[in-house]
């Protein structure tokens, strides 16, 4: 070998750690960037199905009508009933103001009676009227 070739290689190899060194860090890095780039990915898929799907589930809006008048007004019945219990064991106890209001609660629970009393009224004319007709109904 020529002495140009021996100075070239003896170059090389007093620098071929620092290269082998630069190497596998640029290496290193290169493979990170790649598992960051594919992580990216998977979460970006990942979020628009997410999307997608609690999308759809709430642009799904449901209402739900519920008449509890009838649940109402029985609960309130049955906590005015406790109200009067209460208020004739203590009404030396109580002032003239509660008195009042008590007074006034019973007398919406008489008119609420008055009107359940009316109803069952009317429902007892609709069934005499309904038995009238199959009574002569039945004698023609």
């Amino acid at each position: 070998m020529s002495q140009k070739k021996v100075d070239a290689y003896k170059a090389r190899k007093s620098t071929r750690g620092r290269a082998d060194k630069k190497e596998k860090m640029m290496f290193t890095l290169e493979m990170f960037a790649w598992a960051f780039i594919c992580v990216v990915v998977v979460a970006w898929i990942g979020y628009s199905a997410y999307v997608k799907v609690a999308g759809t589930k709430a642009e799904v809006v449901q209402n739900t009508v519920l008449d509890t008048s009838a649940l109402d007004n029985y609960i309130s019945g049955i906590d005015t009933d406790e109200d009067a219990d209460t208020t004739e064991e203590t009404a030396d106890e109580t002032d003239a103001a509660d008195t009042t209001e008590d007074e006034n609660a019973e007398a919406a629970d008489d008119t609420t009676a008055t009107e359940d009393t009316a109803d069952d009224s009317a429902e007892t004319a609709d069934d005499t009227a309904a038995t009238e007709d199959t009574t002569d109904s039945a004698e023609k």
